[in-house]
């Protein structure tokens, strides 16, 4: 596993594996210059403003309208068209996933799975600060979820603790995508194994919550395909997620004292709505509408849970987008991380910035509310690593 973080809106810090990469010059389709300087190993690296103001931006408004439209819209128009930019903010990773914004710490925590290079040796999917610590965080690793302290400047993790395990009987699982609710109980889901990218055994995972005395891991969805995507409503009372093989997004009323979901039902289908791509990673913003990563789909898109209607959309400079979230000093950046793994030569001449990590800004919007941090369990772990 690569554990990085990003400070704030220029600074890039390479934590866990970071190898030195030379400078990233790449020429793009509409023939601007996108420059990134890569950071050496363990070495924090402060892009200066010339290479900020190098990188691509990508508008999201078309330019074919009738001119009557231009008129009436004109303002409106012009604003979007101006202000809302997609920026490289990382060099490409082989699949970055999980974002959590700390705001706290100005910090944006993210995974690079495929990577290996956590001290447990497994595939590493989701990762969550634990409140009221420095260096603590839960992380997925294959199928169990673990504690671990790590200092932020060290190459490996330490006093890795296994809070649970889950599905034994299905070796080939894993977990994958979780966050931790307002109590700080983590909420995570399973998927089968992934032989090729994007084909997945189906029905082998399950979607579970964290019992934080016990440890128990309470299933709540049983026949999960890819379990994905969790948000919460502004009144805390709807659970928003994901299985992505359905091209659904759904919504449970959603009890937290019970810990306990019920009246599943889809509040956005990616079919219905000509949507490209396959729902993966999901963050909802200030006015209660979700941000929805499109796997194979090059975009985030932007819905309306209550009216199921697709608001807008943000092309990304990757085929594989595989999660959003919003952060920055005024929660008002979304960072949309990427993949390329399984990606053949021919895709990475088409998509080089492929597994890059993204700052989509201009949007107008802003989180809901700052991340939730989990709770670390209290009860004694199964063993420490």
């Amino acid at each position: 596993m690569d554990v990085f973080f990003l400070w704030g809106r220029l600074t890039l810090c390479i934590l866990v594996g970071a190898t030195e990469v030379p400078p990233l010059s790449i020429k793009r389709e509409k023939g601007e210059l996108v420059y990134f300087p890569h950071p050496s190993q363990l070495v924090l690296t402060r892009l200066d403003e010339q290479a900020k103001e190098s990188v691509c931006e990508v508008s999201i408004m078309g330019v074919s309208v009738f001119i009557a439209l231009l008129v009436v819209f004109w303002p409106q128009w012009c604003l979007s068209e101006s202000q809302v930019t997609v920026t490289q903010v990382t060099r490409p990773l082989e699949h970055s996933e999980g974002p959590h914004w700390d705001e706290e710490k100005g910090v944006l925590f993210f995974v690079d799975i495929h990577r290996n290079l956590f001290v447990t040796g497994g595939e590493t999917t989701l990762v969550v600060p634990v409140k009221a610590t420095e260096d603590k965080f839960v992380a997925g690793v294959d199928r169990e979820l673990v504690v671990f302290s790590w200092d932020g400047t060290n190459q490996t993790s330490s006093q890795v603790e296994v809070i649970t395990t889950v599905e034994e009987d299905r070796p080939g699982d894993r977990f994958n995508d979780g966050k931790a609710d307002v109590t700080g109980r983590m909420w995570a889901g399973t998927m089968g194994p992934e032989p090729t990218v994007g084909n997945t055994v189906p029905y082998q995972g399950a979607f579970y919550s964290l019992d934080t005395n016990s440890h128990d891991a309470e299933p709540h969805v049983l026949n999960v395909s890819i379990s994905n995507g969790l948000a919460w409503n502004a009144a805390g009372d709807v659970l928003y997620w994901i299985d992505t093989p359905t091209l659904n997004v759904y919504a449970f009323d959603f009890d937290v004292d019970r810990a306990q979901i019920s009246n599943q039902r889809s509040v956005f289908n990616f079919t219905a709505n000509n949507v490209t791509g396959f729902p993966d990673g999901m963050t909802i913003d200030s006015d209660g509408n979700l941000w929805v990563a499109c796997f194979s789909g090059g975009q985030v898109i932007n819905v309306d849970p209550r009216t199921n209607r697709l608001l807008q959309t943000v092309e990304i400079p990757a085929e594989r987008v595989t999660s959003a979230m919003f952060g920055g000093p005024q929660l008002d950046t979304l960072f949309v991380t990427t993949s390329r793994f399984g990606l053949t030569d021919d895709q990475l001449l088409q998509q080089p910035l492929a597994g890059s990590v993204f700052a989509v800004t201009g949007l107008g919007v802003r989180a809901l509310a700052p991340a939730n941090k989990a709770v670390r369990p209290e009860a004694l772990t199964h063993h420490t690593l």
